[in-house]
């Protein structure tokens, strides 16, 4: 270990930015290191400020340098490597707090105990949320779990899990506030862009970007916005200090030079590149990295595809861009090509990165983000973007196949992943099932029907109704009339018959003989009633005391909501047909 150089723990691969200190490993041999200031860690190192390696984890931080590096070898997000280094300095600046010995053969050990720790910040001081719990927990477990070679993870000893969700499902009014955001937001980006023309952009200062709710923010580009300096001000200024401000002002004017009019150029850029976002469904880390050079354009019905040529699947489509897409795709390319006329093949999405930023590294979307504040319209992020159009899609087309093609996913990738359950859908689709698969539909008589096609059954009267889905009396005499075993069914049947008796006694005859009436409809109706009740008061103790339940009912008048009505306009106006 005494020939271990800094670079032994380093990440060479890795490209940096101009002010960005590079990855190491190496203070985590020190006790204190962890803890130290990256900038100054190394001069600490160095002049001997934290002491000698501890040559005792030498063999876990090379192994945890190991697993790092593959992972970039690998092509893993330079992110998550950045928040597992994080969580990792994190653990060892507590056991280095806790002076506890730390090697390969015990991290196991101390592994549990900074669990524990982090659960009493958690439950009893209040200090971390159940995410940032389980974030750190779960990356700093990721990566021991493979230094160590284990099968299970180390997070099951613990008595840390993954918060559950808050329990509130889905409905219908926060997906709908949800669209509502997501188009008030897409609105909001797009007077952003059509605001900020090259004209807007070089024109006099602050330049002001007009929204169709009226108001106007004005992008200062590194003035001061006088209204708010006025409000703050305490003591009148000088003369001499007003004509600098004045003077700087008009300079500041005159330069119309990316480098001082860069803040509304990044404002547009950022509103464009999530515009594009929202049109293709391409993920933030592709979309921001895409080189004009790289692609060319391949005319497709009113639009065109975005293909790769020189990615070894060449032809492979990257993107689309509609025709309702591709006039405003094609003024933002030349409004882009007009303010960076000496890079006409580089990025599409150019972003001015002061302070030496890394260019590979996905905008935050900081000056979106403020103006949005400022303008009370919620901001939303690329990957809210990309599943507010997935799931609108989804809805729209019901077709999740086509949804994943048009997404670049599988199906199964679309369902699990981006697909939020929508109540109006669920309704929709079960009501759909059970008519496929649940033949039993509602019937005008008490009573269901397996099938709306109407058939007499074989030994029906002469003179009886005939089944027509529309007639109570005929589905008495359909054969796919089907029976509940209810009581509320029961009641339904004896006040029908009150209807039908109802019916036959306002029956009159042509002539005084009223042999015929025997063969009336209704006295079948109230003949194949009277059956189905005995059947029910015969067939068991349970079922007889339905029927006697009902019949008391009946004497007192209490019909079944169903008829209750029919009975009362028969009782006045001498009888009804059904």
């Amino acid at each position: 270990m005494n020939n271990l150089t800094f670079s032994d723990l380093t990440f060479p691969i890795l490209e940096y930015a101009k002010n960005e200190t590079p990855w190491d490993l190496a203070p985590l041999l020190y006790s204190g290191g962890a803890k130290a200031k990256v900038k100054t860690v190394r001069s600490e190192i160095t002049s001997g400020a934290l002491g000698d390696p501890l040559l005792e984890r030498v063999e876990l931080v090379k192994g945890l340098h190991d697993c790092l590096t593959d992972d970039l070898v690998g092509g893993r997000s330079r992110f998550s490597a950045n928040n597992k280094i994080g969580a990792l300095r994190k653990f060892f600046q507590w056991v280095d707090q806790c002076e506890r010995p730390l090697s390969i053969d015990t991290v196991a050990e101390e592994y549990l105990g900074w669990a524990e720790h982090l659960l009493q910040r958690h439950r009893v001081e209040r200090y971390l949320t159940a995410g940032s719990l389980y974030d750190a927990a779960s990356l700093t477990a990721t990566m021991l779990d493979r230094v160590l070679g284990r099968s299970s993870t180390l997070l099951y000893s613990t008595r840390i899990r993954k918060p559950r969700c808050n329990g509130k499902a889905n409905n219908g009014g926060a997906d709908k506030q949800s669209l509502e955001e997501s188009f008030s937001f897409g609105q909001f980006i797009a007077d952003v862009c059509t605001s900020l023309t090259y004209e807007a952009v070089a024109g006099p200062l602050p330049i002001h970007v007009e929204l169709r709710s009226g108001s106007t923010i004005p992008i200062w580009c590194g003035l001061r916005d006088t209204e708010k300096e006025a409000s703050r001000r305490i003591r009148p200024q000088t003369k001499f200090q007003i004509a600098a401000i004045l003077r700087n002002r008009e300079i500041r004017s005159a330069d119309v030079s990316i480098e001082t009019r860069y803040p509304a150029v990044n404002l547009r850029i950022e509103a464009e590149l999530l515009m594009f976002i929202a049109q293709t469904g391409m993920n933030l880390s592709q979309a921001h990295q895409l080189r004009i050079d790289q692609y060319h354009y391949t005319s497709h019905f009113d639009g065109y595809q975005v293909r790769s040529y020189k990615n070894r699947r060449q032809g492979e489509v990257l993107f689309d861009v509609f025709s309702s897409y591709k006039q405003w795709f094609e003024r933002y390319i030349e409004w882009r090509n007009t303010w960076f006329p000496d890079d006409l093949e580089g990025l599409l999405f150019p972003l001015v990165r002061s302070g030496g930023r890394l260019v590979l590294e996905a905008p935050q979307f900081t000056a979106i983000a403020r103006v949005c504040t400022d303008s009370s319209v919620r901001f939303v992020r690329p990957r809210k973007l990309r599943g507010a159009r997935i799931n609108w899609l989804l809805r729209e087309s019901q077709r999740p196949e086509l949804v994943a093609e048009i997404a670049q996913h599988t199906a199964e990738t679309l369902i699990r992943v981006y697909a939020e359950p929508n109540p109006q859908i669920a309704m929709i689709e079960i009501t759909r099932f059970h008519r496929q698969a649940d033949p039993v539909v509602c019937s005008p008589a008490p009573g269901t029907c397996v099938a709306p096609i109407p058939e007499s059954v074989v030994d029906a009267p002469t003179n009886a109704p005939d089944p027509d889905c529309i007639n109570a009396a005929g589905c008495l005499f359909c054969v796919n009339h089907r029976d509940i075993e209810s009581e509320d069914h029961v009641w339904s049947l004896s006040s029908l018959r009150v209807l039908k008796s109802l019916e036959l006694v306002r029956y009159r005859p042509a002539c005084t003989d009223r042999s015929d009436e025997a063969d009336h409809p209704a006295m079948l109706a109230v003949e194949r009633l009277s059956a189905k009740l005995r059947f029910f008061q015969e067939s068991s103790e349970v079922r007889r005391l339905w029927v006697d339940e009902a019949l008391a009912r009946i004497a007192e008048e209490d019909y079944h909501p169903a008829w209750d009505g029919f009975i009362r306009l028969a009782e006045v106006s001498g009888g009804a047909s059904l």
